[in-house]
């Protein structure tokens, strides 16, 4: 069969793979390197704590690559997000694959397959497999669904990739992108999705993440991308209204009911529901207020590279 006369980028994510590695290059990499004529590797090293990188040097002496390999070595650990907004800045290819996660539970030809489904005319292919998802991954997927802006639901992945048009489009919103997946599923151009089966002697131990970074992440993509708080404040100060009107017309039935109301009473109560009507009716034009803020721009990047280094530039 030839060879696909494009240029591939594959970005992906090390932190501590020292088990991963050698089977995602074997896999992954040799499966591109027979599909395409030429590609380059872009792996992400966010400060590993294990053998990752001694992995990576031992298998690149044992199998010279002939096509260019780049390990980003960064100073501090800063995250999947940030590491893979580097590694995508980085590549130069016509089409780029994302890999947050170097564990294999796929068959190598998936590779092609989702290429294929690329110049059907989409932009953006994500790549998902059919094992079941966290109840908090669940959860927090139904949330961010429900309320936020995004053209396109969003859910787990394993790989995506990625046309140039569309990282053109991706980086004209803003440097800095918070999570990925919510960019790519409201950049208004063609996105497809495909699920593949996982058979039982692929299933493994694949990278859960970090507790504390899968909840900042969490956390910052309600904040960046759907209006949760906001109406969650609304929903607040609405509660307050009600109260404050409950309070009036109990005030005026105990009047006219001769009814004997302890004293201050009515005064505080009315004072406490008016102040916390207003302290979240601010809070609610803040919040929209950011919100639009948010959409016209994004905050800059603010990563910390200790080297690049070349492995192999054919």
């Amino acid at each position: 069969m030839d060879k696909e006369l494009k240029f591939i980028s594959v970005v992906a994510y090390v932190y501590n793979d020292e088990n991963q590695i050698v089977p995602f290059l074997s896999g992954v990499m040799e499966t591109c390197r027979e599909v395409f004529e030429k590609c380059e590797l872009i792996l992400i090293n966010d400060n590993s704590t294990d053998r990752s990188l001694d992995r990576i040097h031992s298998y690149f002496r044992e199998n010279p690559a002939d096509y260019m390999v780049s390990v980003v070595k960064l100073g501090i650990s800063q995250g999947i997000e940030e590491a893979m907004n580097i590694g995508r800045d980085m590549a130069i290819g016509d089409y780029v694959y994302e890999f947050d996660d170097l564990h294999v539970d796929y068959k190598p030809e998936l590779i092609r397959d989702v290429f294929s489904e690329c110049l059907k005319g989409y932009d953006i292919v994500s790549v998902a497999g059919s094992y079941p998802t966290r109840f908090t991954s669940r959860c927090f997927y139904a949330i961010y669904n429900r309320f936020s802006r995004s053209q396109f639901a969003i859910g787990p992945e394993t790989f995506r990739l990625l046309s140039r048009r569309a990282i053109n489009r991706i980086k004209s919103v803003g440097r800095y992108i918070p999570y990925r997946k919510a960019v790519y599923m409201n950049c208004g151009l063609q996105v497809h999705k495909m699920v593949y089966e996982v058979g039982d002697d692929r299933k493994g131990n694949y990278r859960k993440g970090r507790s504390d970074e899968r909840v900042n992440l969490a956390i910052d993509s309600f904040i960046y991308f759907t209006d949760l708080l906001e109406r969650v404040s609304l929903g607040i100060c609405i509660v307050f209204v009600v109260i404050a009107l409950a309070v009036i017309v109990y005030t005026v039935w105990s009047y006219f009911m001769d009814q004997h109301l302890a004293s201050g009473w009515v005064s505080l109560m009315g004072f406490l529901s008016i102040g916390f009507i207003g302290v979240f009716g601010i809070l609610t034009v803040i919040l929209r207020y950011l919100g639009v803020l948010i959409n016209l721009t994004y905050r800059r990047q603010h990563h910390l590279i200790e080297d690049i280094e070349k492995i192999s530039g054919n």
